[in-house]
């Protein structure tokens, strides 16, 4: 498999969730013709037993691709260096809910040359998009899948940075998200939710393969779940032995993202976000419910089952402004309700302290996350006493490129910066520069 440096883009609790929230009408049209599994099937997770917070509750080994490149970064040996299984693991909603989610193990069939045991990477991916055909997991076995929708290609691109992290030796547990693959709307960009994933996704690679130190990485929605797991480890899941971090381009503050890129290549994300977000919390939903016009609903319900190349053509250079009543974007709606404010605000990454040295990388010319928020990130977690060593990440600015390219330009100094964690060394700290 080779994959192009364009495949290679993403985008990458302090509110209560209403318990049983009815789904927004605007995205649950397309909920049963299209994104659900076939009853029965793998990632059909009704009707499984309720387990603890990490437990597998199904997997299936898979037959890998023969070979995968991917530009700027080492080559991958073939035979390729790992076994994959597919899994269904236990984890929780934002109300502590119980909930199955899925992922894949990639075990390392080459030596770790490093101090101790092998060690886990637990990736979370960039935007794969809100269709359940959409989930890195299901494409193990070609790493390029079609959305039944649309037709259109799904490339799995995270698994070319799995066995690339497998080839020096690291077990990789690559989540899909909650209700990305399974059943349920994705709820793209919770912070609680694609923390506990990441987390009982660590918690699952144990289960299957022992006791390891856990480094979490990721980039864009990844980054933003990588932080997100990071600061929420101590308290939900003290019982992992996280060791460090690499958050890149985190999507820490929500409502600077939605400005940054309404009317960007990347606009319909923020229907990922609004959709997921109307799932969970009334105060969106109203929002959606009330000023969203008929073009806007088709837009939700569309989005509700699309994976991010076909979002970008679909959406990409429109603006929310299209989508409501009263012509306001998005944005501007949600800072006139202080309710759905709130919800968004409590989003918000970087108020709680990791216990583990973290690098964020920021783009100086990102064109999807804006650099200000998250180096305002780095600085909150400064302000607590964690160590921060940042990168500024200085590809030029090309539109629907730059922000891509930085999963690929940052990877060799986060694998530094994790190698050299994993082996005991002393954490550099950027916070008095920052």
């Amino acid at each position: 498999m080779a994959l192009a440096g364009a495949a290679v883009f993403a985008l990458v609790s302090g509110v209560p969730a209403t318990a049983g929230a009815q789904p927004s009408t605007a995205v649950s049209a397309n909920r049963d013709s299209v994104q659900f599994d076939q009853p029965g099937g793998f990632y059909d997770t009704r009707g499984l037993p309720i387990g603890a917070p990490g437990e597998v509750l199904r997997a299936e080994y898979s037959e890998l691709p023969l070979a995968v490149t991917l530009p700027g970064l080492p080559h991958v040996p073939s035979p390729l260096p790992a076994r994959a299984q597919r899994i269904v693991y236990q984890s929780a909603d934002v109300d502590g809910r119980p909930v199955a989610t899925s992922g894949a193990l990639y075990d390392s069939t080459a030596p770790w040359n490093g101090p101790g045991p092998r060690p886990t990477i637990v990736i979370g991916p960039g935007t794969q998009g809100q269709g359940d055909a959409c989930a890195p997991s299901r494409h193990l076995e070609t790493a390029l899948g079609v959305n039944p929708q649309t037709g259109g290609a799904v490339p799995s691109y995270e698994q070319a940075f799995a066995l690339v992290l497998a080839a020096q030796g690291f077990r990789v547990m690559v989540i899909d998200y909650i209700g990305l693959g399974t059943p349920g709307v994705h709820t793209y960009s919770d912070r609680v939710e694609q923390a506990h994933a990441m987390l009982d996704g660590a918690r699952a690679a144990r289960a299957l393969s022992g006791d390891a130190p856990v480094v979490f990485w990721g980039h864009s929605q990844g980054g933003g779940a990588s932080a997100a797991a990071t600061e929420l480890a101590p308290v939900y899941a003290p019982d992992v032995d996280l060791r460090a971090a690499y958050a890149s381009a985190p999507p820490a503050d929500l409502l600077a993202v939605l400005d940054h890129i309404d009317g960007s290549t990347l606009t319909g994300a923020i229907g990922y976000a609004i959709n997921g977000m109307s799932q969970r919390f009334p105060a969106v939903r109203d929002v959606v419910d009330r000023q969203v016009n008929d073009a806007g609903r088709a837009a939700l319900a569309d989005i509700a089952g699309l994976c991010t190349l076909d979002l970008r053509s679909a959406y990409g250079m429109r603006t929310t402004h299209e989508w409501t009543h009263s012509g306001r974007s998005l944005g501007e709606l949600i800072r006139s309700e202080p309710e759905a404010l709130r919800v968004l605000d409590h989003q918000r990454i970087g108020r709680l302290r990791p216990d583990v040295p973290v690098m964020v990388a920021g783009g100086v010319h990102d064109d999807i996350i804006p650099l200000g928020q998250v180096e305002q990130l780095g600085r909150d977690w400064c302000e607590q006493g964690a160590a921060v060593h940042f990168r500024y990440e200085p590809t030029p600015p090309v539109a629907g490129v730059t922000h891509a390219a930085a999963a690929a330009t940052n990877f060799p100094a986060a694998l530094d910066f994790v190698t050299r964690r994993l082996a005991g060394e002393p954490a550099p700290n950027d916070c008095g520069t920052l």
